[in-house]
C-alpha cells in the first residue's frame, strides 16, 4: 500500500517540477530569468514580466517582445506596447494602433484600435474613434464602438456609459439595465456597486437595490 502512495507523491512532485516556469530577477537595473537557481537568460532586458501561458513579455531598446520558457526569443522586439498572453492572445501595438497576436505571432485582430484590453471570456473591449465596444477572438465586432466608456464583462454583464450615464449590456450587446447611473462597476457574486445622485449602493442583476454602501465616516460615528 505504501508503494502506490509513494509513487503518487513522487509523480506529483515531478509534475510540479516540470511545470515550473523561469523566475524573473533583477541585476544592475536589468531583467533576467533563472530556473532552479540557474541563470537561463542573462540580465540584459530593460523590463520584463513573469511568465504567463508559457511566455514572458520583455522590453529591449523601447520595443516589446516575448520569451518562451526556454529563454529563447519567441516573438521579436517589434511592438511599441504589449500585454501578457491571456486566453491565448496578446494585445500589441504597432504604428500607434492596437491589435492582437497569437503565440505564433500571427495577427488575429488587425491594428485598428486606439486602446484595447485583454480578452475575458472570449471578448475584449476596444476603443475606436473615441468610443468603446467589444470584439471576439475571431475579430468580429460583437458590440459596436458607440459607448463613451466601458468596463470588461463580469458574470455576463458589462457596465457601459452613454450620454454621461451608465447602464449594463449582455454579451450580445443587448441593454439589460437602463442608463441611469452616474457610475457603475463590475458584478461580483451577483451584485454590483453603482452610484446615483451622490449615493452609492449595490444592485443585483435584476437592477434591484440590495443595500446602501456604508461610508467610512458613518462607520467612524458608530
Amino acid at each position: 500500500m505504501k508503494k502506490p502512495i509513494l509513487f503518487l507523491v513522487l509523480a506529483f512532485i515531478c509534475s510540479n517540477v516540470l511545470a515550473q516556469s523561469p523566475i524573473r530577477f533583477y541585476e544592475n537595473g536589468k531583467v533576467g530569468y533563472s530556473l532552479f537557481g540557474k541563470v537561463i537568460v542573462k540580465p540584459v532586458y530593460d523590463g520584463g514580466s513573469e511568465f504567463a501561458e508559457g511566455f514572458a513579455l520583455v522590453v529591449k531598446a523601447g520595443k516589446r517582445g516575448f520569451l518562451n520558457e526556454k529563454g529563447e526569443v519567441a516573438i521579436a522586439f517589434e511592438y511599441e506596447d504589449a500585454s501578457l498572453f491571456h486566453e491565448g492572445l496578446a494585445k500589441v501595438m504597432k504604428n500607434g494602433k492596437y491589435g492582437f497576436i497569437n503565440t505564433k505571432n500571427k495577427v488575429v485582430v488587425d491594428f485598428a484600435y486606439e486602446k484595447a484590453d485583454d480578452f475575458v471570456g472570449g471578448l475584449a473591449r476596444v476603443k475606436q474613434n473615441g468610443l468603446w465596444g467589444f470584439i471576439d477572438v475571431n475579430n468580429k465586432t460583437v458590440v459596436p464602438c458607440k459607448y463613451e466608456n466601458a468596463n470588461n464583462f463580469s458574470e455576463g454583464f458589462a457596465s457601459v456609459c452613454m450620454n454621461g450615464k451608465w447602464g449594463f449590456i449582455n454579451p450580445t450587446g443587448e441593454i439589460v439595465i437602463p442608463f441611469q447611473y452616474d457610475q457603475a462597476y463590475f458584478f461580483n457574486k451577483g451584485e454590483c456597486k453603482v452610484t446615483k445622485g451622490g449615493d452609492s449602493f449595490f444592485i443585483n442583476t435584476q437592477n434591484q437595490i440590495l443595500r446602501q454602501e456604508i461610508k467610512r465616516e458613518n462607520l467612524e460615528q458608530r
